[in-house]
C-alpha cells in the first residue's frame, strides 16, 4: 500500500545529493583571458589567472562600487601579495564589476599591476559570490582555498603548496 520507507529514503538521500552538487561552488578557475594593467606607461596585456607558473597562485577580488570591504581589504591584500611573491607565489589584485575606464583610474592609486574583471564573468565563473575574497589555486586551476575573511600569506602559500 504505498512506498516502502526505504524507498523514501532513498529518494530523501538522492535529493539531498543532488541539491549539493547543484549548490557546491566551482572547484576550478575561470577560464576567461582578463586585461592586466601593470603601470601608466605600458599597454594593458591579457592574462588567464589559470594558467599561472608553479606552485599555484592566489587572487583578492575587490569590487570598488559596492559597499566599503574595498577601503579595508586593500591594504590588507596589499600587503599579502608583497609577502606571496617574496615566497615566489604570484598574487594578482583582480578589480571587478566596474568599468575598465574607472577601473584604471582607481588602480594607479595602487602601484602594482591590477587585473580587471568589469562584468564580473571570472567570479562567477570561480565560484566569488561577494567582495572582497581571498582565492588561492594550484597551477591548472583548481581551488585550493576560498575565503571572504582576510588571509594570511602564510595559510594561502601553505594551501597552494
Amino acid at each position: 500500500m504505498g512506498p516502502s520507507g526505504t524507498a523514501i529514503l532513498l529518494v530523501i538521500a538522492a535529493f539531498a545529493v543532488g541539491l549539493w552538487l547543484y549548490l557546491k561552488p566551482p572547484g576550478e578557475i575561470g577560464p576567461q583571458a582578463l586585461q592586466k594593467y601593470s603601470g601608466f606607461e605600458s599597454n594593458m596585456e591579457a592574462v588567464v589567472l589559470r594558467n599561472c607558473a608553479p606552485p599555484g597562485c592566489a587572487a583578492v577580488y575587490l569590487t570598488p562600487t559596492v559597499g566599503s570591504g574595498f577601503k579595508e581589504a586593500l591594504p590588507l591584500a596589499l600587503t599579502a601579495a608583497g609577502e606571496l611573491e617574496q615566497q615566489g607565489i604570484e598574487c594578482f589584485i583582480v578589480f571587478g564589476e566596474e568599468p575598465v575606464r574607472d577601473a584604471v583610474k582607481r588602480a594607479r592609486s595602487v602601484r602594482r599591476p591590477v587585473v580587471f574583471d568589469p562584468d564580473g564573468e571570472w567570479a562567477k565563473e570561480s565560484g566569488i559570490e561577494k567582495s572582497p575574497y581571498w582565492i588561492a589555486w594550484r597551477t591548472g586551476g583548481k581551488i585550493r582555498l576560498r575565503s571572504q575573511k582576510p588571509v594570511s600569506a602564510a595559510d594561502i602559500a601553505a594551501a597552494i603548496r
